[in-house]
């Protein structure tokens, strides 16, 4: 029986997604592609769970994609077909209307490193290691690197990180705004869990469409972007979930006074 590949874990609002193949540093394969992919399929529906933490099991996060999947005995047909699968699952998690927090100890490389990017907030370890390692073994960036690295670090830093394929560790990553933050490996859990629970706590149709507004914004002029925030907003303040978190700020602030 093959061991899953994907382990799910509800506990409250939130629903915790582990990558599990330590033996293979949870390099993506197919089982790992179907599995994720059903999983998504479920939460983009699931109003119960508010928040999306990502992790790998073993002590790593992802080595990217296996290349004994993608290596001899597959031609370029097969190969496009695996990737566009494999893209399907970037895309996946950044169209959830859940805030997706990718936990990243040990490695991410290539398109794991990809696959925590894509991610709402990436919280790492100071130890973790993640590389862009494509350049090193032939290959070029995949799994949303081209479009995430720029936008992240700006042209000069991603061109750096992309063309030398250099490792770098949680604290540097953070320190250049790779990533959202870096924390001591036994703190990651912790933190981790405090920023869901944070997050469960915030309206979910507003993080919502927050992150679909953020998602836009670059392919966006600026009147294209009011427009759609005056839309959207126009929605919002009808909405129940405003009403009860503005009572509740009110009532706070009464409370202070």
């Amino acid at each position: 029986m093959t061991e899953q590949r994907v382990l799910i874990r509800r506990k409250g609002p939130t629903c915790t997604l582990t990558l599990n193949s330590p033996g293979k540093m949870n390099a993506i394969d197919r089982d790992m592609i179907q599995e994720l992919q059903a999983a998504l399929g479920a939460l983009k529906f699931d109003r119960d769970s508010r928040v999306v933490i990502l992790e790998g099991a073993g002590g790593h996060f992802c080595a990217g994609a296996d290349l004994s999947v993608l290596g001899s005995g597959i031609n370029a047909t097969e190969a496009h077909a695996v990737m566009t699968q494999i893209s399907g699952l970037i895309s996946g998690l950044r169209e959830l209307p859940q805030p997706v927090i990718c936990k990243v100890r040990g490695a991410a490389y290539g398109g794991g490193a990809n696959l925590a990017l894509s991610g709402d907030l990436v919280v790492a370890a100071h130890t973790a290691r993640i590389s862009q390692v494509f350049v090193n073994i032939g290959l070029t960036l995949d799994c949303g690197g081209t479009y995430f690295l720029p936008r992240l670090v700006g042209m000069a830093r991603a061109s750096a990180l992309a063309l030398l394929g250099d490792e770098l560790d949680g604290g540097t990553a953070a320190e250049i705004g790779l990533i959202y933050k870096s924390c001591a490996d036994e703190e990651l859990d912790g933190k981790v869990d405090s920023l869901a629970s944070v997050l469960a706590q915030k309206s979910p149709l507003a993080l919502s469409v927050i992150k679909k507004g953020l998602n836009r914004s670059l392919s966006m002029t600026l009147n294209e972007a009011l427009e759609w925030e005056a839309a959207q907003q126009s929605i919002l303040l009808q909405g129940e979930e405003h009403k009860r978190a503005l009572l509740a700020l009110l009532q706070a602030k009464r409370k202070k006074e």
